[in-house]
């Protein structure tokens, strides 16, 4: 019962909606902004829905592969995604409507009018980064009506590349499952060079964090968090367990979040 329960946890994309929050609660804890209910459930549920329809459109059995819980629990996220959407400002709905496009864009089937952006080389990467660090950063500025300032920007380039160094694991995991075509990073520069990158990444978000803290010890959550980063991302490999990804790595944003809330209370 525990594994079914895990396994529909991880499948349901429930983990990677929490993942998201996260990192949206470390950008309100950064900004001091008052926490936007409305806002957390909409992003909750549109992680769900974006990710159940990227995991399970493009398989040709979609009916037959999907559970019927997962298939039920999307419905209600949607239903949750539109309630919740009435209680958002209009320009955050412009912004999220954008995002959302540019998601579901991602695995559209190739035609003679468009090629799904997942296919275009060298672009995988750079949507899935954009996305992510768009929805934690500016959705809540915007929402809350505040302005962008140097610090969002700074914001937005350590979420950025907090994203893009986490995602080295996924794509390790996939390169012999990619197109040859989409060139993703390991795909470019080996899974060694992948490795690498995505460490230098981990680093430039630490040296990031000083820019954004009052006092030098202040930047301990996130020294910690991108350690244990930069040491799940060494032991990535072609052939990693089920869920070395997919639970692991993905549980990287609640680390952060939960160091920086102890190291608020000590």
């Amino acid at each position: 019962m525990i594994t079914k329960i895990f396994r529909f946890y991880v499948l349901s994309s429930t983990h990677v909606g929490l993942a998201v929050l996260s990192l949206l609660s470390i950008a309100h804890l950064q900004y001091d902004l008052s926490w936007q209910h409305p806002l957390f459930i909409f992003v909750f549920c549109a992680t769900v829905v974006t990710y159940n329809f990227i995991r399970y459109f493009p398989l040709s059995e979609a009916n037959a592969t999907l559970r019927r819980a997962i298939f039920i629990f999307s419905l209600l996220a949607i239903v949750g995604l539109c309630i919740s959407a009435t209680k958002l400002t209009f320009h955050t709905l412009l912004l999220a409507s954008f995002l959302g496009v540019l998601s579901f864009s991602y695995v559209l089937p190739n035609n003679r009018f468009f090629t799904g952006l997942r296919q275009l080389p060298y672009l995988k990467s750079f949507v899935v980064v954009g996305c992510w660090a768009s929805v934690v950063v500016l959705l809540p500025l915007i929402n809350h009506q505040s302005q962008l300032s140097t610090s969002a920007v700074v914001v937005w380039i350590q979420m950025a590349l907090w994203t893009f160094a986490t995602m080295i694991p996924f794509e390790i995991r996939d390169i012999y499952g990619d197109s040859d075509r989409m060139k993703t990073i390991p795909q470019i520069f080996g899974v060694k060079g992948a490795k690498i990158i995505g460490t230098l990444s981990l680093i430039a978000v630490v040296i990031l964090s000083y820019f954004l803290i009052n006092e030098i010890e202040d930047m301990t959550p996130t020294v910690l968090t991108a350690a244990i980063a930069i040491v799940l991302l060494r032991k990535s490999n072609e052939e990693q367990s089920p869920y070395f990804a997919s639970f692991w790595v993905e549980s990287l944003p609640m680390v952060w979040l939960l160091s920086i809330l102890i190291w608020k209370w000590i």
